[in-house]
């Protein structure tokens, strides 16, 4: 039976928080926001039975009835930093608890816990904001809390950069270590070099790293990612599947070969007659074509023939990857550079948008069968 895919689309505010927890609070409170992004709007609040936590809480003190209590109470009394950057170039640092409060229920033995309407809002605005996909069938295993950290931070540039740069100064921000291992070879034995070790130990992730230096001093580093877990997790029928990461290993037909090409098990063509295929005269219905320059019009028309863009959810979708897109680049058209990341970003929202849809259906459906 195929493992069932528990994936958290994390707002990158909440990525790049501030923030101190143990290990498995870390846990729990991730396992709560997965949770409260699959409610429905506007509900600030989920019930998780003491039977789901038991799964990944590890220790026989945390797992304990009193013990989850107690961690709920530690993550309603500690602090979560979030530093949202404004238009002019400005920022604002803001703090919050972690949830607002939780109640436990003796018969049925599960939490209610309610969110604060900012965590809330963040759960629930990550696609026009941006996020990066959590996906907690592996990271729930991690354990070490840096892994945890290091596993985000990664991952929210993995899609579309080989190497990622950190300032130590900024790692030290993120992470709460301004105070502790004030000496670099410190920070690295003690954090860096167990959080990537565990996070290659887990085959999804081939992680190296060079350290800059400016004087004698390690300025920054650049960490070397190949992410081999998918950034897609969703089929087209709402099923979550096995599917390659876009950014690592993108499916195409090549044509430099006298192989025969099987389409949808029945019909076979040969190389020579795809080739031939004229993509700039798929009719297809695109909501801006202003937005694309001449050879990534081709490219869409190309990678997105399948899908009705007439249909309000994929344009929605569209419409929002566009944004996404240009608002990252500060450009006015999605030139052949941002392609890779828009074509991602909007796989990813088409996904995402048919879900909405397919609920919208269920619930109209539901709503007339009693009504």
């Amino acid at each position: 039976m195929e493992e069932k895919q528990e994936i958290l689309m994390k707002h990158n505010d909440l990525v790049k928080s501030r923030y101190n927890i143990t290990l498995n609070e870390n846990r729990l409170f991730i396992y709560i926001l997965y949770k409260l992004q699959r409610e429905s709007k506007g509900v600030l609040s989920c019930e998780i039975s003491r039977e789901e936590l038991v799964k990944f809480i590890k220790g026989r003190t945390d797992s304990s009835t009193r013990g989850l209590k107690n961690m709920l109470t530690s993550l309603r009394k500690k602090e979560i930093n979030i530093k949202t950057l404004l238009d002019d170039g400005a920022y604002v640092w803001s703090s919050y608890g972690f949830i607002n409060g939780w109640d436990y229920f003796s018969k049925t033995d599960s939490f209610r816990i309610e969110a604060s309407e900012r965590i809330y809002t963040l759960l629930h605005e990550y696609l026009k904001e941006g996020y990066t996909p959590v996906n907690l069938n592996i990271w729930l295993t991690l354990k070490n809390s840096y892994a945890q950290r290091f596993y985000e931070l990664l991952r929210l540039w993995s899609s579309s950069k080989n190497s990622i740069n950190y300032k130590v100064s900024e790692l030290r921000e993120l992470l709460i270590l301004e105070n502790k291992y004030p000496k670099y070879s410190e920070l690295r034995k003690r954090v860096i070099i167990p959080a990537i070790n565990e996070l290659n130990s887990t085959g999804y992730f081939e992680i190296s790293y060079d350290e800059n230096k400016k004087g004698r001093n390690i300025e920054s580093i650049d960490f070397y990612v190949k992410d081999l877990d998918k950034r897609k997790y969703f089929t087209k029928d709402g099923m979550i599947k096995e599917i390659p990461d876009i950014e690592r290993e993108e499916i195409a037909i090549t044509c430099n070969n006298k192989e025969e090409i099987t389409l949808n098990d029945n019909v076979t063509m040969e190389p020579e007659i795809i080739s031939n295929i004229e993509v700039n005269k798929l009719e297809i219905f695109i909501p801006d074509e202003s937005v694309f320059t001449k050879g990534t019009l081709r490219s869409f028309k190309k990678d997105f023939k399948d899908i009705d863009f007439k249909n309000e959810y994929m344009e929605r979708a569209f419409d929002d990857a566009v944004m996404i897109t240009l608002d990252k680049d500060d450009v006015d058209a999605i030139k052949a550079t941002s392609y890779k990341f828009f074509k991602g970003t909007l796989d990813n929202k088409i996904d995402e948008y048919k879900l909405e849809e397919q609920k919208e259906l269920d619930h109209k459906k539901e709503m007339d069968m009693f009504w």
